[in-house]
């Protein structure tokens, strides 16, 4: 009897629990339990405090005011070079072999790279009553020893940037998407070590001031005298953003000295540096942009992308005096979306030097390289495509070369 009766309370309770279940989801909102109201609120205020409109992607650093988020992209390109080209890694416009070099025979090759593949942590602050502060780091592996390297290190705190990142003439939105790492062969600009201020004046118009640290600073000796390039002031640059609904308008300059520092047995002599740009992008409809860039200037051509690290500023001429080059680069862009998941862009670029005759006979005077792609979306992460890339080049002496190359991709953003 005692077995029959706990069997029947089970029974009864089991057809209980069966019918408040049926009764709970046919009239949710009348006979939630209060576990039921803690564990919604629960989950309310941890969402709140987990994910951030402002911030998309980061978490909150738990005991601090701060939110971080960590990104980058996997990026492995296949390519074949039909030319033999010395950099298989980019496409540079001094790694295009010329009559009279060696290399100028080189047979083309096959290149896998995953060297573009980088990460970055950026670290914010939004509290209402404290200055807003972002910190961010980011590396990649493009270096011969396939290491680690620094790409940007900076701090930014209310209207100021301190640290390593894009120079202030370092306008990127004047250039289409380009699979090759050295897309930017046009470009003026770079990555150095600054201090930068910035001002939004009204809706449309930016302002920004910037003293750097020149990397580069491209003196050729080929007299070989005693001494060397060195800094004595930082560079100043000056620019203007005016945006509009459908493009945007960079307007820039810098000055600078560069100078030779013979020490006790060589010449010291410096000059001036000097330069001007103009570039931008403007939107048709929404599905096509163009873009341009100019630059012009005296003893800056280190600061086009094309001619970095080729001693392009100025001569250490016979009587120890510097003369300075005079600097051109053009760059266009268009880009067209054939559907929503499929785009094309295409991007020429060409720079001159007015070099002088002391010159070191295969030195770079000027060259031009193109690009034209086909890039396919899966969705906004990943991504792959295919490039053929052309360019050619002349040096001091008139050799010419030129090169072409096809380069593929498959990219994973997060």
């Amino acid at each position: 009897m005692k077995n029959y009766n706990v069997f029947s309370l089970l029974l009864s309770l089991l057809f209980s629990l069966g019918t408040y279940a049926q009764v709970k989801d046919s009239v949710p909102n009348q006979l939630s339990s209060p576990a039921d109201d803690i564990k919604e609120n629960i989950l309310k205020t941890a969402k709140e405090h987990l994910v951030s409109s402002k911030f998309p992607g980061s978490w909150p650093l738990f005991g601090t005011d701060l939110r971080m988020k960590i990104g980058g992209y996997l990026k492995a390109d296949y390519l074949y070079d039909f030319d033999g080209t010395n950099d298989k890694k980019q496409f540079l416009l001094s790694g295009i072999p010329v009559e009279g070099e060696p290399e100028f025979n080189n047979e083309g090759y096959t290149y896998f790279l995953v060297n573009e593949t980088r990460f970055n942590i950026d670290v914010r602050r939004f509290e209402t009553n404290k200055i807003p502060i972002q910190l961010f780091f980011e590396g990649d592996f493009f270096n011969d020893e396939n290491h680690f390297r620094v790409r940007h290190a900076y701090i930014a705190a209310g209207d100021f940037i301190i640290g390593q990142t894009w120079t202030t003439l370092s306008f990127l939105e004047s250039m289409a998407f380009m699979i090759d790492f050295a897309a930017g062969d046009a470009l003026f600009g770079g990555r150095s070590v600054q201090l930068r201020y910035q001002k939004q004046l009204s809706e449309k118009i930016k302002f920004i001031a910037g003293l750097e640290y020149q990397g580069f600073l491209g003196i050729e000796n080929p007299n070989n005298f005693d001494g060397q390039a060195s800094i004595k002031l930082p560079l100043l640059a000056l620019r203007m953003d005016y945006r509009w609904k459908t493009g945007v308008l960079f307007l820039g300059s810098s000055i600078a000295q560069l100078r030779w520092d013979g020490g006790a047995t060589g010449p010291s002599d410096d000059t001036l540096q000097w330069d001007f740009i103009i570039a931008g992008r403007q939107y048709i409809g929404e599905n096509n942009y163009f873009t341009y860039n100019f630059s012009y200037g005296n003893a800056s051509g280190e600061n086009i992308i094309a001619f970095a690290g080729s001693k392009a500023n100025a001569v250490l001429n016979t009587q120890g005096k510097l003369d300075p080059m005079l600097s051109k680069a053009i760059m266009f862009g268009f880009m067209h979306r054939w559907a929503p998941k499929i785009e094309s862009n295409i991007n020429y670029a060409y720079g001159w030097l007015g070099a002088p005759a002391s010159r070191a006979p295969f030195a770079l005077k000027r060259g031009g390289i193109g690009h034209l792609n086909l890039i396919y979306k899966f969705d906004e992460r990943f991504s792959i495509g295919a490039e053929y890339i052309w360019g050619a080049q002349r040096t001091s002496n008139d050799a010419y070369g030129a090169a072409n190359r096809i380069q593929t991709m498959a990219k994973f953003e997060f």
